[in-house]
């Protein structure tokens, strides 16, 4: 899998596109790492919003950090790391999760927010 993902990184990027690619525990030395990372390196910047809806609040903060040594030279074109961490509390229930994404983009903290929302957006109207 890491192979075919990391051909799918370059063949992006040599096409003259970019990329924004969520890194999921199936990848668990490069989540690892981005991870540690983000424990070390100073954050660039921070994007906080807050959303309630009927039964449910949610509060979402949206970090990136500069690519720093340690990561492997196959993954093409990777400029950022990205952490997204979400708090909710659904029916009155605490619910927690961090993702991490890499990027080629160079944006800071508010555009990558944009651009994983419409993300998430897309793929809630196709549930």
């Amino acid at each position: 899998m890491r192979y075919i993902l990391k051909k799918t990184l370059e063949q992006i990027i040599s096409s003259g596109n970019n990329y924004l690619v969520a890194v999921k525990a199936n990848q668990p030395k490069l989540f690892n790492e981005i991870a540690r990372q983000f424990e070390q390196a100073p954050i660039l910047s921070v994007q906080t919003e807050t959303e309630k809806t009927r039964t449910r609040q949610t509060q979402r903060s949206v970090m990136i950090i500069n690519t720093v040594e340690g990561i492997d030279s196959d993954w093409v074109g990777v400029e950022r790391f990205i952490r997204v961490q979400r708090s909710d509390t659904r029916d009155n229930e605490p619910y927690d999760q961090t993702v991490f994404y890499m990027s080629s983009l160079s944006f800071d903290a508010g555009g990558f927010a944009e651009y994983i929302r419409a993300h998430w957006q897309i793929e809630n109207c196709l549930h």
